[in-house]
């Protein structure tokens, strides 16, 4: 981070410094400040600030300002959703909203179009949608199935392995969908194992930061769980979201080319 880098360089010549002094005093400027302007505020010469953002590893003072209005931006974006203990009622609500548009979007940015593309081309074609998922993500997979079952689709939600169920499969038509915060929950990693051994197609809606579920599975959509207090209330959007990108991209292609989707039974049973 460049303000880091600034407040604790020791390398400094007298006029450089006077420029780090001033931009950690007024962190605004550089975000619309050319580089002569920026020497004329601090009596110094656009020289001496390129010579500065090459020692702090630019190229020049505009990739510096670019990286820099870049962290600026990020660092505020932060701001707006940490939890503040003297915040009003109001300005609580509007750090909820910052947490749901970072969420959202930060999931977005995780997944993959060509793992997308497959997962939903795999879901349109099979005769069942199974979800395997605990605690509170047991409720976000039931809700998820009612989704899928005004589609038409047979669909049902299990909180372990149940190899009186699986055995009845066939191998193509069913695709499992296994749910794990952190992937490293042992029920589900036993029934990620079990369903790859009977050659069920399962998709993990996971951590990327522990791979042990996510290499288990034939495809992957990642949760972002954030890094702040309400952390918990982040993964709940996170996953939430996922499964509504499922339905809504089934939603789509029904549409699109009804008689594309396997043939299908209502039956909404969770176990």
């Amino acid at each position: 981070m460049i303000i880091k880098q600034l407040r604790e360089g020791t390398a400094f010549t007298h006029q450089e410094y006077a420029i780090v002094q001033f931009i950690l005093e007024n962190q605004e400027c550089l975000l619309d400040k050319t580089a002569k302007e920026l020497a004329v505020l601090t009596l110094t010469s656009p020289a001496t600030i390129n010579r500065l953002c090459k020692k702090l590893g630019f190229k020049s003072y505009h990739a510096f300002q670019l990286q820099y209005v870049s962290e600026y931006s990020l660092n505020k974006k932060n701001d707006q959703t940490k939890l503040d203990a003297l915040a009003s009622n109001i300005e609580l609500s509007e750090t909820v909203e910052g947490l749901y548009l970072e969420t959202v979007r930060y999931t977005q940015e995780m997944i993959k179009k060509n793992s997308l593309n497959r997962i939903i081309n795999r879901l349109v074609h099979s005769k069942r949608i199974d979800f395997y998922a605990n605690d509170a993500n047991f409720t976000r997979a039931q809700g998820a199935c009612l989704k899928l079952s005004s589609l038409g689709i047979n669909t049902q939600v299990f909180n372990t392995y149940n190899d009186f169920y699986i055995g009845s499969l066939s191998d193509g038509d069913s695709v499992a969908i296994i749910v794990s915060h952190t992937g490293e929950n042992p029920v589900m990693i036993n029934a990620a194992v079990e369903l790859r051994r009977r050659n069920i197609f399962t998709i993990a809606l996971t951590s990327n930061i522990n791979r042990k579920l996510d290499l288990l599975c034939n495809e992957s959509l990642y949760i972002y769980s954030g890094h702040y207090e309400l952390t918990s209330l982040q993964y709940g959007i996170s996953v939430d979201y996922l499964l509504d990108v499922i339905y809504t991209c089934l939603v789509s292609k029904k549409r699109k080319n009804p008689f594309d989707f396997a043939p299908q039974f209502m039956d909404l049973n969770v176990n």
